[in-house]
């Protein structure tokens, strides 16, 4: 199962993101499931990165992601970061046995 945990500030801006586990939808190379949280979460930290030009920590080793952002966190980012909440929520909707989200 992917495990996604939001935290959020005071502010109610996401200043952190963990992505874990595997959906197990199907084998390795064939799973939507897996292949579909990788790219939002992939595009989004390209955005963070490229386009909002957002600080944080950004690591994606062995199937897990981790989002930290630190300074001042821009709209930008924001933006980017609901965006992907939006497809996610919607993933782990469609396929609640694979996917669960956890925004606190």
């Amino acid at each position: 199962m992917i495990k996604v945990q939001i935290v959020r500030n005071e502010a109610s801006q996401i200043v952190d993101c963990h992505i874990t586990g595997h959906a197990e939808y199907d084998e390795h190379g064939y799973d939507i499931v897996c292949a579909a949280v990788s790219s939002l979460a992939c595009t989004a930290v390209l955005g963070l990165e490229q386009v909002a030009k957002q600080r944080g920590t950004y690591t994606n080793s062995s199937g897990d992601l981790i989002i930290k952002l630190d300074g001042e966190i821009t709209d930008q980012s924001q933006t980017i970061l609901e965006t992907m909440m939006l497809g996610l929520e919607e993933i782990s909707k469609q396929y609640s046995d694979f996917v669960t989200l956890s925004d606190m």
